[in-house]
């Protein structure tokens, strides 16, 4: 067990948890875990809208605008007791409030319903009352055919105080400050969503993938920020996209005297070289691995091997290189070492280029070291 320390996070081992949480009676609770006693703490009207959204292909209210305003006029009388269960997971966490909307829909994976669900206050409805649950369903429905199928029956989004913290089943993030006219700009919905995709993506890595944030940040961020790529471009035809195939973008940071290999441990890394050592470095790594070393066919299906054979287990870096390797049928070492491992470069120059007949000569050398 490694509780969490800010930069290197947390790692814990598998288990089960039923949880009962008490709070005044008008409060709405999101959390780990799939609500036991529907009927003890739900309206008739809350689990009618609830069953309409198990079926639908849009996000339903179940609290609505108007709901939670109403109970912000009047002091709550007594309390309720909410029960949760929840097994093969490696934590628990809720958010509570009643000031709480809260919206749900249905997303089929291998025959079965989750609920991608929501819950936000009255500021964020310009934001969130959008795009919020679609983004979860969407990133439920991509992670689920390219990396694993999601084994929970819930995914949440709930706003909170934080830019973006994940659990199982359970993510918070909040929203930048809306401008002087209520609104948010493009570029805040863009970010906003981006971090509702990445959060929900953490369900695999590391709460289905059990790797150690403590110690490898990059195979819990780094494998995510790589899939984020996937479903950023799948949410709405691509309407705020992945920039990550755009790999020169990194060139600065690898060109910083500053900066620090992807295998230095979280909470050792400086927080300016943390975004790149955990996320953007290994994330790249893996795009260029697919789409120019091993091509999407080879990369796809070991990929997806590595997650099936490590889900609810606790792979090291070796484990995730050698399987990759030996379902890829291809030795790559020099790629492990070179990309993952120091600060080493790639620095390619072109010494001459001579026309010829039928096509050109052209002359390399390295001056990098990899």
């Amino acid at each position: 067990v490694k509780p969490y320390i800010g930069q290197g996070e947390f790692a814990l081992e598998f288990g089960s948890f039923e949880v009962e949480i008490t709070v005044p009676e008008d409060y709405v609770v999101a959390a780990t875990g799939e609500l036991t006693n529907a009927e003890e703490v739900l309206s008739a009207t809350m689990r009618n809208r609830l069953a309409e959204a198990r079926s639908s292909d849009r996000a339903v209210e179940i609290v609505t605008s108007k709901d939670a305003g109403e109970k912000l006029k009047k002091k709550a009388q007594g309390k309720k007791t909410w029960i949760f269960k929840a097994d093969q997971v490696r934590d628990f966490a809720f958010g509570a409030s009643r000031a709480y909307i809260w919206d749900a829909m249905g997303v089929e994976i291998e025959g079965k319903t989750v609920m991608a669900m929501s819950v936000y206050p009255e500021e964020s409805v310009p934001l969130w009352k959008r795009f919020s649950t679609e983004a979860v369903a969407q990133a439920l429905r991509v992670y689920s055919e390219n990396v694993y199928p999601y084994p929970y029956p819930v995914a949440w989004s709930a706003w909170g105080a934080e830019g973006g913290m994940e659990y199982p089943m359970i993510s918070f993030q909040t929203s930048r400050d809306i401008d002087e006219k209520g609104t948010y700009p493009a570029d805040h919905r863009g970010y906003v969503i981006s971090v509702i995709i990445h959060e929900v993506g953490h369900n695999w890595f590391p709460m289905i993938v059990g790797s150690n944030e403590r110690r490898y940040a990059w195979m819990d961020e780094g494998f995510n920020t790589f899939i984020n790529h996937f479903s950023s471009n799948a949410f709405n035809n691509a309407e705020y996209p992945s920039q990550l195939e755009k790999t020169r973008r990194i060139v600065p940071y690898l060109k910083k005297e500053t900066r620090q290999g992807i295998d230095t441990y979280p909470d050792m890394t400086n927080l300016r070289n943390l975004g790149y050592t955990a996320y953007y470095k290994p994330a790249t790594g893996l795009m260029m691995l697919r789409e120019y070393v091993l091509g999407a066919e080879r990369f796809d299906k070991a990929f997806k091997s590595y997650i099936k054979t490590w889900a609810f287990k606790h792979p090291q870096p070796a484990d995730f290189f050698n399987h990759m390797e030996n379902v890829a049928g291809e030795n790559l070492s020099w790629f492990w070492k070179g990309w993952f491992y120091g600060n080493k470069n790639i620095d390619i120059a072109v010494n001459n280029v001579e026309q010829k007949e039928g096509g050109y000569s052209i002359e390399l050398s390295m001056e990098g070291e990899i």
